[in-house]
């Protein structure tokens, strides 16, 4: 496993005399330059500490951080969190007032914190304007709802003979005729993973609202769990205890076990990205 660091800078103010172009071009760190200076290096390189040290002291740079695995590493992990690369815009995400928000459709509304969008419990179908197109990736999501998935009816069937356990298949209605459509499914997943994850930190927050607090992993962490807990799963999909993001982009982490990441692996499934779960 690497640490990957992508550095975003902006090109006018972040090095108008060329000095960080220079020096990425004599450490072979290949960069983009249009609107914005962008380059990534891993943390593995040999100079690593140096070019950190160099960046940040010329400049206020934007930076991003993620994990790498090693196929071998991948194929050894007994369960995963996955995440997309690609989402869809819909549904849009309009206020919980609007008449037509999917929100009013989809969820039991009781409960719910219009600050930092906990309590919704989902009681209804999704209702998407329209259908975005899950032909082509099979395994798709819509922006805002992270821990939620849509799949096609095939890989639906595929599901089935598979044996997956973990989750239910729930319809998907147009937002406007409030009919079923035909080429698409929820995975609406409801196994709760039995223990706590333990990770970095980035941040914490703390709704001035509904009063809950929730600590959001820091970029680039792992995620840990105990060791003994490893001979009591016994589900293929998983939801975490734990949320995470701030407002509206509140989530579950959705974990997976190694032979439905075989699965993806085999029918080319590619808009997955996972990461091993580590058991200590």
């Amino acid at each position: 496993m690497k640490k990957i660091y992508r550095y975003c800078l902006n090109t006018k103010c972040g090095d108008p005399k060329g000095i960080i172009r220079k020096f990425l071009t004599e450490h072979k760190i290949k960069y983009t330059d249009d609107l914005l200076l962008v380059f990534e290096f891993s943390d593995i390189i040999r100079d690593f500490d140096e070019v950190v040290e160099f960046i940040n002291s010329n400049s206020s740079p934007v930076i991003q951080v993620r994990l790498e695995y090693s196929k071998k590493e991948l194929d050894e992990a007994k369960y995963m969190r996955i995440f997309l690369k690609q989402y869809s815009g819909y549904p849009q995400p309009e206020a919980i007032d609007v008449k037509n928000s999917y929100i009013n459709y989809t969820y039991d509304i009781t409960n719910f914190c219009t600050k930092c969008s906990s309590g919704l419990v989902q009681n209804d179908s999704f209702y998407l304007k329209k259908s975005f197109n899950i032909k082509k990736i099979r395994f798709g999501g819509v922006y805002w709802v992270y821990d939620t998935f849509f799949i096609t009816n095939e890989l639906r069937d595929l599901f089935i003979k598979e044996s997956f356990t973990g989750f239910e298949f729930f319809p998907v209605k147009n937002i406007k005729t409030k009919q079923i459509i035909d080429n698409i499914v929820q995975l609406k997943i409801n196994a709760i993973f039995p223990s706590k994850m333990n990770y970095e930190i980035g941040k914490v927050v703390d709704c001035d609202v509904c009063k809950q607090k929730r600590d959001l992993m820091k970029a680039g962490s792992e995620i840990k769990v105990p060791k003994e807990i490893l001979k009591n799963l016994d589900k293929d999909f998983y939801l975490s205890q734990e949320f995470t993001g701030d407002g509206h982009l509140c989530c579950r982490h959705v974990l997976i076990s190694d032979r439905v990441y075989r699965f993806f692996a085999d029918n080319k499934i590619k808009n997955i990205c996972a990461q091993p779960i580590v058991f200590e």
